[in-house]
């Protein structure tokens, strides 16, 4: 069971999707929040055989903080994972094992970036713990040779396309199940902090039965991002058929709604997610080039974790080069 907030728990999500699309035996649990009562089912968190992994880079956040004292209890079950700050000083001070992230050119502002390098160590540690029996590591060391071959000249284009398509518009991610907490989730972190953009995700069928009707003729620019994969069952396929040809008709109350579609066909989970997430960040930057702004530090305001503020780091570089 994961605990988390932003780009800390994250991970978890793409590593319990990854792991039941691998058949794994693993059953992965992850909740962005600290009153876990009202999210995690009673028979999991009193479970013996439950895992706690409370995750936060910074160590600074409030809500993995308040997760930790309210497993007073379990903390022969508890893992914290953390580069230190609050959290590692706590857990010391309670006795709960700390495991530490160790990055490679770690960057503070933009842990976004670091997903890979979090997946990979969390697959490796998963294998040495023993709580998986498969050894995951020679795909993920042939991700970057895969991902240049995966990720082509018109997936490249198609990104330009998508990113011009979303201009001064509310971007609306749909996919399966599948790719809703693994994929969107993420993507949704790019667009929102790094291009600062308007996103929010969807799933399929819900957004089918109901957020549809918000495309009905609307004044500002509508743009949807569908991520299609070769694995949908032949229902949720043609209804995505269905919907393309509905939003994408040639009427007057389509003119401000642009759909574009991103085929997932490469042949493992793995090779989907990564190109799909290329894919995402190249969009994220055209976007962000177009945009132009300059961030007011809200997320790490509004969160309460100024670790992350501009002034912080600032403040630590300095002493870091006068020490």
């Amino acid at each position: 069971m994961f605990s988390g907030m932003g780009c800390s728990a994250i991970v978890s999500d793409v590593t319990g999707i990854f792991l039941n699309a691998a058949d794994s035996g693993l059953e992965v649990h992850v909740f962005n929040d600290y009153e876990f009562p009202y999210l995690i089912p009673r028979s999991v968190v009193d479970d013996e055989g439950t895992l706690f992994i409370i995750s936060s880079y910074s160590g600074h956040s409030e809500e993995p903080i308040r997760v930790l004292r309210a497993l007073e209890g379990k903390y022969h079950r508890t893992l914290l994972l953390t580069s230190g700050g609050r959290l590692a000083d706590l857990g010391r001070q309670l006795g709960v094992s700390i495991a530490r992230w160790e990055l490679s050119e770690p960057d503070r502002e933009y842990p976004l970036f670091h997903v890979g390098q979090y997946f990979a160590i969390l697959l490796d540690m998963f294998l040495r713990l023993k709580l998986i029996g498969q050894d995951h590591r020679a795909e993920v060391a042939a991700l970057p040779d895969r991902l240049s071959t995966d990720f082509t000249p018109v997936h490249r284009e198609l990104a330009r396309t998508a990113a011009s398509r979303s201009r001064d518009a509310n971007l609306i991610m749909l996919a399966s199940p599948k790719w809703h907490e693994s994929l969107l989730k993420l993507a949704k972190m790019h667009f929102n902090e790094m291009a600062m953009v308007p996103a929010a995700r969807n799933y399929f069928h819900e957004f089918c039965h109901s957020e549809v009707a918000t495309l009905s003729d609307p004044e500002r620019k509508h743009s949807v991002l569908l991520f299609r994969d070769d694995d949908d069952d032949v229902y949720t396929s043609g209804k995505m058929d269905n919907l393309v040809r509905l939003l994408t008709r040639d009427i007057p109350q389509n003119l401000n709604v642009a759909v574009t579609e991103v085929k997932l066909d490469q042949p493992s989970f793995m090779r989907k997610y990564f190109t799909a997430l290329e894919f995402v960040q190249h969009m994220a930057l055209d976007l962000g080039r177009y945009c132009d702004t300059r961030s007011r530090d809200l997320i790490s305001e509004a969160a309460g974790n100024m670790w992350y503020h501009q002034s912080t780091i600032a403040a630590d570089m300095s002493a870091a080069s006068t020490a």
